[in-house]
């Protein structure tokens, strides 16, 4: 019986999910990615340009497949966190 090895950059272990994975091939495209300081939650910018990495790229496609648009306050919180961390400060 043949066994199969598989790298461990590969396996989804090391990943939350398939947009972790994404992010980790092309890091450059983590500037366009929020993410909550509190819940840990992560989004693309809601003001991301369609066209990211140039005429022809998909990039930005992929992006907003594996991701959803999360605005964050200038503190770096999310909308849904800061309605119960602002008001109790």
């Amino acid at each position: 019986m043949q066994k199969f090895y598989f790298c461990r950059w590969w396996t989804m272990s090391k990943y939350k999910d398939d947009g972790e994975m994404y992010l980790s091939m092309y890091p450059s495209l983590n500037k366009w990615i929020n993410e909550c300081m509190i819940c840990h939650s992560k989004g693309y910018k809601p003001d991301m340009p369609e066209q990211i990495s140039g005429e022809y790229s998909v990039a930005g496609k992929h992006i907003r497949k594996y991701f959803r648009p999360l605005s964050i306050d200038d503190l770096g919180v999310c909308e849904q966190c800061a309605k119960y961390t602002h008001n109790s400060i």
